[in-house]
Protein backbone atom coordinates (compact mmCIF):
# COMPACT_ATOMS: atom_id res chain seq x y z
CA UNK A 1 0.00 0.00 0.00
CA UNK A 2 0.99 3.50 -0.64
CA UNK A 3 1.58 5.46 1.88
CA UNK A 4 0.41 9.58 1.73
CA UNK A 5 2.57 12.29 1.82
CA UNK A 6 2.83 15.92 2.72
CA UNK A 7 3.12 17.87 -0.49
CA UNK A 8 5.34 20.03 1.03
CA UNK A 9 7.42 18.65 3.20
CA UNK A 10 7.76 14.96 2.23
CA UNK A 11 6.57 14.04 5.30
CA UNK A 12 3.99 10.91 5.81
CA UNK A 13 0.82 11.85 6.44
CA UNK A 14 -0.98 9.76 9.39
CA UNK A 15 -3.59 10.18 11.61
CA UNK A 16 -1.97 12.08 13.98
CA UNK A 17 -0.99 14.97 11.79
CA UNK A 18 -3.23 15.68 9.05
CA UNK A 19 -6.49 17.18 9.89
CA UNK A 20 -9.73 14.76 9.13
CA UNK A 21 -11.12 17.98 7.34
CA UNK A 22 -8.05 18.05 4.76
CA UNK A 23 -8.23 14.24 4.55
CA UNK A 24 -12.01 14.05 3.62
CA UNK A 25 -10.92 16.85 0.72
CA UNK A 26 -7.38 15.67 -0.31
CA UNK A 27 -5.45 18.13 0.98
CA UNK A 28 -1.92 16.06 1.42
CA UNK A 29 -0.61 18.59 3.93
CA UNK A 30 0.23 17.82 7.51
CA UNK A 31 -0.75 20.21 10.46
CA UNK A 32 3.00 21.85 11.00
CA UNK A 33 3.17 22.87 6.95
CA UNK A 34 -0.48 23.89 6.82
CA UNK A 35 0.26 25.98 10.01
CA UNK A 36 3.15 27.87 8.46
CA UNK A 37 0.79 28.34 5.60
CA UNK A 38 -2.14 30.02 7.22
CA UNK A 39 0.69 31.72 9.03
CA UNK A 40 2.33 33.56 6.16
CA UNK A 41 -1.18 33.59 4.30
CA UNK A 42 -2.61 35.74 7.25
CA UNK A 43 0.07 37.83 7.40
CA UNK A 44 -1.51 40.59 5.07
CA UNK A 45 -5.40 39.98 6.29
CA UNK A 46 -7.27 42.09 7.93
CA UNK A 47 -10.24 40.76 10.75
CA UNK A 48 -12.44 43.33 12.54
CA UNK A 49 -15.25 41.69 14.75
CA UNK A 50 -14.62 38.88 13.36
CA UNK A 51 -15.38 39.84 9.21
CA UNK A 52 -12.41 39.94 6.90
CA UNK A 53 -12.17 43.30 5.38
CA UNK A 54 -11.06 42.74 1.65
CA UNK A 55 -8.13 44.67 0.39
CA UNK A 56 -10.78 46.83 -2.01
CA UNK A 57 -12.20 47.92 1.47
CA UNK A 58 -11.66 51.34 2.37
CA UNK A 59 -10.99 49.97 5.81
CA UNK A 60 -8.30 47.99 4.61
CA UNK A 61 -5.98 51.25 4.23
CA UNK A 62 -7.19 52.72 7.22
CA UNK A 63 -5.04 49.85 9.18
CA UNK A 64 -2.56 47.34 9.45
CA UNK A 65 -3.56 44.06 8.66
CA UNK A 66 -4.30 42.17 12.40
CA UNK A 67 -7.36 40.59 13.83
CA UNK A 68 -9.18 43.30 15.92
CA UNK A 69 -12.00 42.86 17.76
CA UNK A 70 -14.01 46.04 16.95
CA UNK A 71 -12.86 49.56 15.12
CA UNK A 72 -11.88 51.21 18.42
CA UNK A 73 -9.39 48.01 19.01
CA UNK A 74 -8.14 48.54 16.01
CA UNK A 75 -7.41 52.51 15.99
CA UNK A 76 -6.23 51.42 19.85
CA UNK A 77 -4.28 49.10 19.08
CA UNK A 78 -2.33 51.50 16.17
CA UNK A 79 -1.95 54.01 18.12
CA UNK A 80 1.74 55.45 20.49
CA UNK A 81 -0.52 54.68 23.72
CA UNK A 82 -0.64 51.01 22.76
CA UNK A 83 3.07 50.72 22.34
CA UNK A 84 3.59 51.82 26.45
CA UNK A 85 4.28 48.61 28.63
CA UNK A 86 3.67 50.08 32.27
CA UNK A 87 0.60 50.72 33.25
CA UNK A 88 -2.81 48.59 35.48
CA UNK A 89 -3.63 45.48 35.43
CA UNK A 90 -7.21 45.57 36.74
CA UNK A 91 -10.60 43.74 38.00
CA UNK A 92 -13.76 45.15 37.06
CA UNK A 93 -17.41 44.06 37.63
CA UNK A 94 -20.95 44.66 37.50
CA UNK A 95 -23.98 43.59 38.86
CA UNK A 96 -25.72 42.44 36.16
CA UNK A 97 -23.29 39.58 36.36
CA UNK A 98 -23.31 38.10 39.59
CA UNK A 99 -20.06 36.38 40.43
CA UNK A 100 -18.39 37.38 37.33
CA UNK A 101 -15.02 39.54 37.60
CA UNK A 102 -13.34 41.27 34.25
CA UNK A 103 -9.42 40.81 34.47
CA UNK A 104 -8.01 43.48 32.18
CA UNK A 105 -4.83 46.06 31.42
CA UNK A 106 -4.76 49.49 30.88
CA UNK A 107 -2.31 52.41 30.71
CA UNK A 108 -5.25 54.14 32.84
CA UNK A 109 -7.35 51.74 34.87
CA UNK A 110 -10.16 54.87 36.04
CA UNK A 111 -10.56 56.11 32.33
CA UNK A 112 -10.93 52.15 31.17
CA UNK A 113 -13.73 51.76 33.86
CA UNK A 114 -15.50 55.26 31.99
CA UNK A 115 -15.11 53.88 28.60
CA UNK A 116 -16.89 50.44 29.94
CA UNK A 117 -19.79 53.14 31.81
CA UNK A 118 -21.37 54.22 28.11
CA UNK A 119 -21.67 50.76 27.38
CA UNK A 120 -24.46 50.87 30.24
CA UNK A 121 -27.18 52.76 30.53
CA UNK A 122 -27.02 52.98 34.90
CA UNK A 123 -22.95 53.19 34.62
CA UNK A 124 -22.87 50.38 36.95
CA UNK A 125 -19.43 49.27 36.26
CA UNK A 126 -17.25 49.19 39.45
CA UNK A 127 -13.64 49.46 39.36
CA UNK A 128 -12.54 46.76 42.43
CA UNK A 129 -8.82 46.49 42.66
CA UNK A 130 -6.01 47.36 40.38
CA UNK A 131 -2.13 46.72 40.44
CA UNK A 132 0.45 48.74 38.96
CA UNK A 133 3.16 46.88 36.77
CA UNK A 134 5.85 47.49 34.21
CA UNK A 135 4.64 44.89 31.78
CA UNK A 136 0.95 44.93 32.28
CA UNK A 137 0.67 42.84 29.17
CA UNK A 138 2.62 40.10 30.87
CA UNK A 139 1.03 40.31 34.04
CA UNK A 140 -2.28 40.19 32.77
CA UNK A 141 -1.43 37.10 30.79
CA UNK A 142 -0.19 35.49 34.03
CA UNK A 143 -3.42 36.91 36.16
CA UNK A 144 -5.20 35.03 33.13
CA UNK A 145 -3.87 31.75 33.83
CA UNK A 146 -4.30 31.60 37.59
CA UNK A 147 -7.35 32.38 37.04
CA UNK A 148 -8.38 30.19 34.79
CA UNK A 149 -7.01 27.62 37.59
CA UNK A 150 -9.71 28.74 40.06
CA UNK A 151 -12.65 29.91 38.13
CA UNK A 152 -15.55 27.93 37.53
CA UNK A 153 -16.42 29.40 34.34
CA UNK A 154 -14.11 31.63 31.99
CA UNK A 155 -15.54 33.54 29.14
CA UNK A 156 -12.27 35.40 27.39
CA UNK A 157 -11.10 38.16 29.90
CA UNK A 158 -14.32 37.42 32.58
CA UNK A 159 -13.96 34.89 35.07
CA UNK A 160 -16.97 33.58 37.11
CA UNK A 161 -14.98 33.61 40.55
CA UNK A 162 -15.12 35.02 43.72
CA UNK A 163 -14.11 38.82 44.09
CA UNK A 164 -11.81 38.12 46.96
CA UNK A 165 -9.99 35.00 45.22
CA UNK A 166 -9.61 37.31 42.23
CA UNK A 167 -8.11 40.55 44.25
CA UNK A 168 -5.80 37.53 46.13
CA UNK A 169 -4.43 36.27 42.52
CA UNK A 170 -3.59 40.22 41.95
CA UNK A 171 -2.25 40.87 45.27
CA UNK A 172 0.66 38.28 44.66
CA UNK A 173 1.74 39.20 41.26
CA UNK A 174 1.59 42.66 42.87
CA UNK A 175 4.21 40.98 45.30
CA UNK A 176 6.71 40.16 42.83
CA UNK A 177 6.32 42.85 40.35
CA UNK A 178 3.76 41.70 38.52
CA UNK A 179 5.21 37.91 38.04
CA UNK A 180 4.45 34.82 40.38
CA UNK A 181 7.29 34.45 42.95
CA UNK A 182 10.21 31.63 41.95
CA UNK A 183 10.06 28.75 44.04
CA UNK A 184 12.51 29.45 47.42
CA UNK A 185 15.90 27.39 47.20
CA UNK A 186 16.93 28.52 50.34
CA UNK A 187 18.26 26.43 52.88
CA UNK A 188 18.37 26.99 56.35
CA UNK A 189 22.28 27.24 56.17
CA UNK A 190 21.93 29.82 53.74
CA UNK A 191 19.81 32.01 56.20
CA UNK A 192 21.99 31.86 59.15
CA UNK A 193 25.40 32.70 57.01
CA UNK A 194 23.41 35.63 55.22
CA UNK A 195 22.46 36.89 59.14
CA UNK A 196 24.79 40.22 59.96
CA UNK A 197 26.55 39.20 62.98
CA UNK A 198 25.02 41.23 66.02
CA UNK A 199 26.53 43.79 68.55
CA UNK A 200 25.44 44.93 71.97
CA UNK A 201 24.51 48.40 70.27
CA UNK A 202 21.00 47.45 69.64
CA UNK A 203 21.37 49.34 65.78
Amino acid sequence: MTKLKCNTCDGPLNDTNWRPSWKATGRKQCNDCGDEYNRKSNVNRLHIGGKYIKQNDPLYKMFRPGNYTCLGDATFKQSEISNIDYGYVYIITNKAWPGWVKIGMAVDAEDRLKGYQTSSPFRDFELVHKIYSEDRRKTEQEAHKMAKLKAERTESEWFLIDIDKAVEILDKLNEHNGFPKEADTHTEKDELQEQPIQTSFGF
